[in-house]
């Protein structure tokens, strides 16, 4: 979980994602230096201006099988961990660190070369990368739906080319696939530190070419890493999606790493009960944050600054304690240490597709068998790609840079073949029985229409029907265009999800009002034409703290809660519409339903269907009084407009059927399944027919047999 989603990066309107979703948290960790590389790096002695340790430092193997064994724990669901995702963090500072002491040795002996040094990233980086990926894919092909395969075939594009974290901040919309079934999500960090790889070497080079610059690096850094830090606090609450994905509001972390070289430098020597008690503390503030933190901490920012410098503690006396020696030379330590960057790109893969086929949460031995498997594949991929490209000497290595270039351009070929195609829908056909229940669980709307304005109707009876509103309109949007008084019109339907469509009202996210929501608003009540039938509904119920009024001398959050919301919004909305409009029909709030199993959003060629099936019974409503006092508030405001209660039409003779033995008739909690469409039909159509004088007269029986 990844990782909107925290759980990461969840998706953006459903749930607060603590950086958005999002959600997530997902944080796979790039790790930039690999243990053999370390260990090349740290074994440098003397020619560090007095600061070098002269032994390898077995403490920086055994901090990356800590930080490593963290998020294996988080990612793994064992809830003990809940903040074990500050493992990535712990990564940063040692990859500042590592990085940072390589390119000043190499600068002040004066042999650095950027050409080398970056094809040494990419020797040690991108092979193992490119093997994930490729076997990522391969597994999809069996496990994914087509529009999973499809989304993973785009991610697959950004992650082979060092932005997988701008795709993931872009992708974190409303009905976008939770962060927890992302196969590739956990890459973002990969991204975030070969970001860091391209700018930090040129900007110490620039540094050492200017004298002054030169006497002034640490403090210059310790300024850059306040300032960043500064900045991703603050950040959070402006846009906490890009806050937790984006390298400048990570950089202030790498930066911690890299002044860990100067107090290296400054303190060759630090006196062993010292040492000991910073490497205690150090540790602490790591255990105390993996222990304590969870997905509602607000991360990265001041938070993060804890496990952050908890690292950068043990960095700095962890040579000097022998306490630290012996706890993080412990040789399980150490092993998962060297192996970690194979780990961390084998094991969220394998916990995503776990995750895809699972109708419920992980058990005990389901979870110890994950962080098996993960580290299974992990020593695999180490020992099968990522050993064979250690760097021993200089011999063919762009030789093997142009093999690497070329596989590279196989993976992408091939994600974009799966782009193209769509995620190859044909899969389904071999698993008809599978292609038919996934079709009937669709959300049916942003299957067969579009987010936007749309047009549709024949227009044959000269009469003209606009439909408005947000996903909840969207629900009810395919049902009424069955019906054929409305088919046979002339229909406008202006409609996105999470959009408020009302006169005056905004959405507002992370600070920021939603302009695409706003123009949709605007086609609204812009056109001056008249209907004969307008139908509008919205989530109603939805959280409070979204909705704001747009004012003649600004933008105010609605307040109060409840119908006291909309006290403006909807008076202001049917004011401006009764004049154009022959009658005006709106949909109360939706009923809430609890249960919903989350397998039914994600139905591939070997889905257990028939174990979904089993589970939904345990569907139920939830929130009935509070939605039914919302609908009595509502009706004492809706004025001549026609009110339909939604449960009038969902529940007959107050039963509530949420589902059939072939299947469910709620995708989550409030949105309906293409199931629901044709029992949706007949019932809609008599709620609708005082509305529609021109309406056929035949029973309420419409052209959905099913129905009649």
């Amino acid at each position: 979980m990844l990782g909107d989603d925290k759980s990461f990066l969840r998706d953006a309107q459903f749930v607060r994602h603590g950086r958005g979703s999002d959600p997530s948290r997902d944080p796979a960790i790039a790790l930039g230096t690999t243990g053999d590389e370390c260990d090349r790096i740290l074994k440098t002695a003397g020619h560090l201006s007095g600061a070098a340790v002269s032994r390898f430092r077995l403490d920086i193997e055994g901090m990356r099988g800590v930080a490593v064994l963290l998020v294996l724990l988080y990612h793994c669901t064992f809830t003990l961990f809940r903040g074990g995702y500050v493992g990535v963090d712990v990564f940063f500072v040692i990859s500042g660190y590592l990085i940072t002491r390589l390119l000043l040795d190499e600068l002040e002996r004066g042999n650095f070369s950027a050409r080398n040094f970056y094809v040494r990233r990419i020797r040690r980086l991108i092979p193992a990368l490119l093997a994930t990926i490729a076997l990522t894919i391969l597994a999809g092909l069996v496990i994914l739906s087509p529009p999973h395969l499809n989304e993973l075939g785009v991610s697959s594009v950004f992650a082979s080319l060092s932005l997988s974290n701008f795709h993931f901040i872009a992708s974190s919309g409303y009905f976008e696939t939770s962060s927890k079934i992302k196969p590739l999500l956990h890459t973002w960090s990969l991204s975030v530190e070969e970001q860091f790889y391209l700018l930090w070497p040129l900007s110490l080079w620039l540094v050492f070419r200017l004298r002054i610059l030169r006497r002034l690096l640490f403090p210059l850094i310790a300024v850059g890493m306040v300032c960043a830090l500064v900045l991703s606090e603050y950040w959070i609450g402006q846009n906490p999606t890009q806050a937790y994905f984006l390298l400048p509001f990570r950089a202030y972390q790498l930066l911690v790493g890299a002044l860990a070289v100067g107090v290296e430098r400054r303190l060759p020597s630090i006196p062993r009960s010292i040492a000991t008690v910073t490497f205690v503390i150090g540790f602490a503030m790591l255990l105390v944050s993996a222990l304590h933190f969870d997905e509602s901490t607000p991360f990265p920012g001041f938070a993060s600054a804890v496990p952050a410098f908890g690292g950068f503690l043990m960095i700095a006396a962890g040579a000097h304690a022998p306490l630290a020696g012996r706890f993080l030379g412990f040789p399980i330590l150490t092993w998962l240490g060297r192996l970690s960057y194979s780990i961390y790109l084998a094991h969220w893969p394998i916990i995503a597709y776990a995750y895809y086929l699972s109708i419920d949460p992980f058990g005990l031995a389901e979870k110890w068998m994950l962080l098996a498997a993960s580290l299974a594949a992990g020593l695999f991929l180490h020992h099968a790609v990522e050993a064979n490209y250690r760097l021993s000497g200089t011999g063919h290595r762009w030789k093997e840079v142009r093999g690497v270039a070329l596989s590279g351009v196989a993976v992408v070929l091939a994600s974009v073949f799966l782009i193209r195609m769509q995620g190859l829908p044909q899969r389904m056909n071999l698993v008809p029985e599978k292609r038919d229940f996934a079709a009937a669980m669709e959300f049916q709307f942003l299957r067969d229409y579009r987010d936007g304005v749309l047009h549709e109707g024949t227009a044959q009876n000269n009469k003209r029907v606009l439909i408005f509103g947000d996903s909840m309109m969207q629900n009810y949007v395919p049902a009424i265009l069955s019906l054929p008084e409305v088919k046979s019109a002339d229909v406008t339907i202006i409609t996105r999800g999470g959009c408020v469509a009302g006169w005056g009202a905004l959405r507002v996210s992370h600070g920021r009002v939603d302009e695409e929501c706003r123009a949709l608003r605007d086609q609204v009540f812009g056109d001056a034409a008249h209907y004969d039938l307008v139908i509008w509904t919205q989530n109603w119920m939805e959280d409070p703290g979204r909705l704001y009024v747009e004012t003649g001398t600004g933008i105010v959050p609605a307040t109060g809660d409840g119908i006291t919301l909309w006290r403006d919004i909807i008076p202001e909305t049917l004011a401006r519409l009764v004049p154009r409009a022959g009658k005006i029909v709106m949909i109360g709030p939706q009923i809430t339903i609890e249960g919903v199993p989350l397998a039914l959003e994600r139905i591939g060629p070997v889905t257990d269907t028939e174990r979904i099936k089993a589970a939904l019974p345990q569907m139920t409503e939830i929130r009935r009084e509070e939605r039914d006092r919302f609908e009595e508030q509502l009706q004492a405001i809706a004025g001549k407009s026609l009110l339909i209660d939604p449960r009038a039409i969902l529940c007959p003779r107050e039963v509530c059927r949420l589902h059939d033995a072939q299947g469910s008739y709620f995708l989550d909690p409030l949105h309906f399944t293409a199931a629901m469409t044709p029992k949706l039909a007949a019932r809609i159509r008599s709620e609708l027919e005082p509305a529609m004088p021109w309406a056929l007269r035949n029973g309420g029986c419409v052209e959905v047999p099913a129905a009649c």
